[in-house]
């Protein structure tokens, strides 16, 4: 990667230094827009179209348009990760509802900004905690419902997931996870929850982002032998889990140590949990399910 990052905005691509938004952007002002997170190793983009996929499902469910074709968007988001010099790398894609003409905006009236920003690959955690799994804390807040804001929409109002992780980390945690208004476990700020029972792999099935990777870890348990399912999961089951791991683009499988002060049935990593976490760099390192640069 060069001295400085170069960034695409709006169909330039400018260096980190010059590369601005408008206070008086909505995004800035209202948190209004919506992001995903593309990541790239040796060379291959995982699951583009996947994630071209949500985006575009974000985008004309916040009514922001399609402000790029498809192959717009492949092509914007290789040749920023060329400009870079990356490949091995964590792509993040914005687009807001941009400045409004009025001060008072009216939301139907837009010019969208987009942002396309490329670095290293970015892990979730350490590379010791990655080993020997992290600490995780089951927050006091709960997640979004469909009838307030839908967990679907990858948006980028993310306070409520700041303030649940600074909960987990002024508590002595590593991250965070927590409840639905039903009372079942949901997810993490940037991670899906998985739990092992025996041969049972079970992620929670509502009130949860779309992940790419979580569907990954669901086909790769498959592929294993085990049963899989989406299920409603209280505490209960996370409390009895023989393992515990979250899944996220950025890193594929995090191991879970402990939980709430109660740790899993079987040490950290365990081993279905290496099992599949090995599945999953298989398929990075021979480029499956992938688009090379």
């Amino acid at each position: 990667m060069g001295d400085e990052a170069i960034l695409y905005m709006n169909g330039v691509f400018k260096p980190l230094s010059e590369a601005h938004v408008s206070v008086l952007d909505q995004g800035f002002l209202l948190g209004d827009g919506v992001f995903d997170v593309v990541s790239a190793w040796r060379g291959t983009l995982f699951r583009l179209d996947d994630h071209l996929d949500r985006l575009d499902r974000s985008l004309r469910a916040a009514r922001l348009g399609t402000p790029l074709t498809r192959e717009e968007w492949r092509d914007a988001i290789v040749e920023t990760l060329r400009r870079n010099g990356l490949r091995d790398a964590s792509v993040r894609v914005i687009v807001t509802r941009g400045v409004s003409p009025e001060v008072v905006a009216d939301p139907r009236v837009f010019e969208p900004t987009v942002i396309i920003w490329a670095a290293p690959y970015v892990y979730l955690a350490t590379e010791a905690k990655r080993r020997e799994g992290i600490r995780l804390h089951l927050s006091s807040s709960r997640g979004f419902s469909p009838d307030t804001l839908d967990p679907r929409y990858k948006c980028l109002d993310r306070l409520p997931f700041q303030l649940a992780k600074l909960e987990a980390l002024e508590a002595g945690y590593d991250d965070v996870v927590w409840l639905g208004h039903d009372g079942y476990l949901a997810e993490g700020p940037a991670s899906n929850l998985f739990l092992v029972s025996g041969d049972r792999l079970a992620t929670p099935a509502r009130g949860v982002l779309e992940g790419i990777t979580r569907a990954t870890f669901l086909e790769l348990g498959r592929e294993a032998g085990l049963e899989v399912v989406e299920a409603d999961l209280s505490p209960f089951d996370l409390f009895s889990a023989d393992e515990i791991f979250t899944s996220s683009t950025a890193g594929g499988a995090l191991a879970v140590r402990e939980v709430a002060g109660r740790a899993p049935r079987l040490p950290a990593p365990g081993p279905v949990t290496q099992d599949l976490d090995r599945r999953y760099w298989a398929l990075r390192d021979a480029g499956t399910h992938g688009t090379p640069f």
